[in-house]
């Protein structure tokens, strides 16, 4: 009899957390929005894109985030400015 052909190898499932705004990505993306001031880089380097950070910050109003948010992104601009 023949052998049966191996199953496939699936592909990992991606976690929740790898495309959700979590609050580990949301602080990690203050800090860099205050380093740098530009919300696409911050968003990038919490691997989210530059539009999900706005559709939080929308999603967010009348929250301290977007205090936050407006906040850091002042303080990178800022920073960015002063080097």
């Amino acid at each position: 009899p023949a052998a049966a052909p191996a199953p496939a190898a699936r592909k990992a499932r991606q976690c929740n957390a790898d495309y959700r705004w979590t609050m580990p990505k949301v602080t990690a993306f203050l800090e860099a929005l205050a380093r740098c001031g530009c919300v696409a880089g911050a968003a990038r380097s919490v691997g989210m894109s530059r539009q999900s950070a706005y559709r939080l910050r929308a999603r967010l109003a009348g929250t301290r985030f977007v205090a936050a948010f407006d906040g850091a992104r002042k303080q990178g601009v800022r920073a960015r400015f002063a080097a």
